[in-house]
């Protein structure tokens, strides 16, 4: 699989989401070079501030840079069949996207301020005829990391694996976990008219533990992140030295 950083908008980047774009990069790199079957390349349209140093970071990390417009880069590869991944996406990607794949381009961007639709603009730009994909977790982006490495390394275990879920929870940084997760109990909370004891949250815990990356702390920060401070109290009290036992099942169901 080529993977392509599109570099279209790097001409928008400060200083210092230049250094992290560069780091995300170099990271991906580092994760595509452990197969023999993915290849990872950079794509920037013109000479523009701020390429020097990528190109800098390309030649210490290993990966090519190509000063191209993308439709051309995607032309000398002879790609006939490429996903734009986009978090605004037409879209939800599948394994079996991945298999009919001959490359993914990734938007190079990092921006404190998020453009939205930026990704699009640049395939509507370039190869209006590549179908874009988001990234999904159970119906919903939230949880599912933005950053360029963490989108290569899904990726790439999605394809050795075809269990894109699992590549999403394997790469999944424990913030994102918690903002998916607090917004998963608020939403058992509603459901549910009852007041929820230490099992109850144990029960949710487990459930939600199955496909976030999410630990014991993680837990107790979603629980305050959505409010309950009452439950976190609880979580916090309970879970070091209460364990239920094994087989019990709560009443509440997930």
């Amino acid at each position: 699989m080529l993977m392509i950083i599109d570099l279209g908008l790097l001409h928008i980047h400060r200083d210092r989401e230049l250094r992290s774009l560069a780091i995300q990069i170099e990271l991906a790199n580092s994760i595509v070079r452990r197969s023999e079957i993915h290849r990872l390349v950079a794509v920037a349209p013109m000479k523009v501030k701020g390429l020097e140093y990528l190109e800098l970071s390309a030649r210490r990390s290993g990966y090519d840079i190509h000063i191209s417009p993308l439709e051309r880069v995607v032309d000398i590869y002879s790609i006939r069949r490429a996903i734009v991944l986009d978090p605004y996406g037409d879209q939800d990607l599948r394994p079996e996207d991945l298999a009919w794949a001959e490359a993914i381009i990734i938007g190079g961007i990092v921006d404190r301020t998020p453009i939205k639709r930026a990704t699009r603009m640049l395939r509507d730009m370039n190869i209006p005829w590549a179908p874009t994909m988001r990234i999904s977790l159970r119906g919903s982006i939230v949880g599912v990391p933005g950053e360029i490495n963490s989108i290569v390394a899904i990726v790439s275990r999605a394809i050795e694996t075809g269990d894109l879920e699992g590549a999403i929870r394997e790469a999944q940084p424990a913030r994102d976990a918690v903002l998916r997760a607090s917004i998963e109990i608020q939403r058992i909370l509603r459901k549910t008219n009852k007041d929820l004891g230490f099992y109850d949250l144990m029960e949710i815990y487990r459930s939600l533990k199955t496909w976030l990356n999410l630990d014991e702390l993680g837990m107790l920060r979603a629980l305050i992140r959505c409010g309950r401070r009452d439950l976190a109290d609880l979580w916090r009290r309970s879970y070091m030295t209460e364990k239920p036992p094994q087989g019990l099942e709560s009443k509440l169901y997930v």
